[in-house]
């Protein structure tokens, strides 16, 4: 009789302890481009690519914007407020694609990558990528 009981236990403690671990243990720095041996790295934590940028957040949003539309995602809104911008978008097979553009100060933005509910480090890194090169060309 006490076997189900411990059981139940030993489930819900795993549970808890997966949970934690994957809020607490996933931060991992990743290359930009790896293909073209960038040196730029970001942080990949908790499902979402996260990449500063020496520039204001306009700008930022902007090229955020055309990188979207150059990889042929499908944007469906935005939300702007004072320190962020939100960019709303879906990939073909209607996974959400989500473009966070926050400001830092003045010259300094971070931007936020999440691709569908559980990431995807290779398509954030390409969108990011093409953000990172528009940015470099202008």
């Amino acid at each position: 009789m006490s076997i189900p009981f411990i059981n139940s236990y030993s489930r819900t403690f795993g549970l808890i302890l997966i949970t934690l671990l994957a809020l607490v243990a996933c931060q991992t720095p990743v290359m930009v481009d790896p293909k073209n041996d960038s040196t730029i790295t970001a942080q990949y934590q908790l499902n979402t690519l996260v990449g500063s940028v020496e520039t204001d957040m306009d700008t930022t949003f902007r090229a955020s914007i055309a990188a979207l539309d150059t990889l042929g995602y499908f944007r469906t809104g935005e939300v702007h407020n004072e320190e962020n911008i939100l960019i709303l978008s879906r990939k073909v097979g209607d996974e959400k694609v989500y473009v966070n553009v926050l400001k830092i100060s003045e010259e300094q933005s971070d931007i936020h990558i999440r691709v569908g509910i559980i990431g995807s480090l290779p398509e954030s890194q390409g969108i990011l990528s093409e953000i990172q090169d528009i940015l470099m060309s202008l």
